[in-house]
């Protein structure tokens, strides 16, 4: 459905409780199906067919939404720019943002995800779920934020477990990046390249590492451990079981030979399924 700046629409679904939601798709339906899910909740959830009006609002009342849920594919402007507009600015960038697609699949446009969590709005359990999850971070964070502040973690930290809880693929991604340039600098046998970009996803995966066991630790020293601090340290967990295995097998002396490209491969294979969470085993949400 395309619409334009002026024949956009804007909707208010209001319940007893003030915190309210946004969600921004293009298509009326998908605006039906999350009005439906969110009348099972104690939320008001506002509407928008453009996301030029929605961020017109927020820009505007930057205090008005407590979570934001986003489609991709619009034709005024993509879930990204909308994305990349309410992180960069200071009065709305530590928003619980979600962005959901109904395009997205294993097969298709990973690459275009780098960096960008989303989640398929095709799978109506994992939708759910994900609905679930930002009601349980808006709910529960703001404690958890203000335990961690007074044990001096920076807000830097703080923001990015926030964000890995809700949107762990985009961090899986980023280490997916990293193995798609090793799998280029293979083919044209660039041993500098592919040891450079080793060393720099080694690296990444360190610095993923040490932040979640720094903030678990701390997370289940708190006084409060609640059903959200444990499912928030589980989810830390089994991803630095996950980040481990890779960094193991990258320890190896990395070239590119034969059994290297394979290894590299069989990564992508295995970081996909971690980013799509279609399949038992990888789907971090699953393990809880």
């Amino acid at each position: 459905m395309k619409n334009t700046e002026q024949n956009s629409a804007h909707k208010t679904l209001t319940t007893p409780v003030g915190l309210t939601i946004a969600v921004i798709d293009d298509e009326h339906r998908w605006l039906k199906v999350f009005e439906r899910m969110f009348r099972q909740s104690n939320y008001s959830i506002d509407t928008y067919d453009n996301p030029l009006q929605f961020l017109k609002i927020i820009l505007e009342h930057p205090q008005k939404y407590a979570g934001i849920i986003c489609d991709i594919k619009m034709p005024q402007m993509d879930g990204y720019e909308v994305f990349e507009t309410v992180k960069g600015n200071k009065a709305t960038q530590n928003i619980p943002f979600v962005i959901v697609s109904g395009v997205l699949t294993q097969n298709n446009n990973l690459c275009k995800i780098q960096g960008v969590p989303y989640i398929s709005k095709l799978d109506d359990k994992l939708r759910s779920k994900i609905f679930q999850e930002l009601i349980d971070v808006i709910e529960n964070w703001p404690r958890a934020r203000k335990y961690l502040q007074a044990q001096e973690v920076s807000d830097e930290k703080i923001d990015f477990f926030c964000q890995f809880f809700i949107n762990y693929h985009k961090y899986f991604n980023e280490i997916l990046t990293f193995v798609n340039k090793m799998e280029v600098a293979c083919v044209s046998a660039d041993q500098h390249a592919i040891v450079r970009i080793g060393n720099a996803c080694t690296a990444y995966m360190a610095e993923l590492q040490g932040t979640c066991m720094e903030l678990i630790s701390l997370m289940q020293a708190s006084p409060e451990t609640t059903v959200f601090v444990r499912r928030l340290c589980e989810r830390g967990r089994t991803s630095i079981n996950m980040i481990q295995t890779f960094q193991l097998l990258l320890a190896e002396e990395p070239s590119a030979n034969t059994d290297f490209r394979s290894f590299l491969s069989e990564c992508r294979e295995n970081l996909e399924k971690i980013i799509v969470g279609t399949e038992k085993g990888y789907n971090l949400r699953a393990a809880e």
